[in-house]
């Protein structure tokens, strides 16, 4: 019986160092540039907001080419749906600790995001919006 559980545990400690591996070096393959976080949230107001993330190793004032960048999303034909500035780099707050942007927008314009980017920086940084 003990024979089963050490089995049991070294396969288990294998799953997980193949997961952390797979997940510390996914991502980097993109031609693209690191990824935008792109989420459907609810402001503290209670009004709807797409929740914009960043890495930290991306969200360092030497990667922006000034003191603010554009966020840009388009829907799926290419059109223009948001297009606003904000400082960089981005800030955390005590809800989302990683770097972000809380981006007022409409319901309706929230339905019509396929994909976002962020210009204005050293490194390309786009996402999509997820399935809706």
């Amino acid at each position: 019986m003990d024979r089963k559980w050490l089995t049991f545990a070294v396969l288990t400690a294998g799953l997980v160092a193949v997961s952390l591996t797979v997940g510390l070096t996914s991502g980097g393959g993109s031609s693209d540039g690191p990824p935008l976080l792109l989420e459907r949230a609810t402001a503290a107001d209670g009004r709807p907001e797409l929740l914009v993330t960043v890495s930290d190793s991306v969200n360092v004032a030497s990667n922006a080419h000034g003191p603010t960048v554009a966020l840009r999303c388009l829907d799926g034909n290419g059109g223009t749906v948001i297009d606003a500035r904000h400082t960089w780099p981005l800030e955390s707050d005590g809800d989302t600790p990683a770097p972000h942007i809380h981006q007022p927008a409409s319901q309706i314009e929230l339905g019509q995001i396929d994909r976002c980017q962020v210009t204005g920086t050293k490194v390309e940084l786009s996402g999509r919006l997820g399935i809706r």
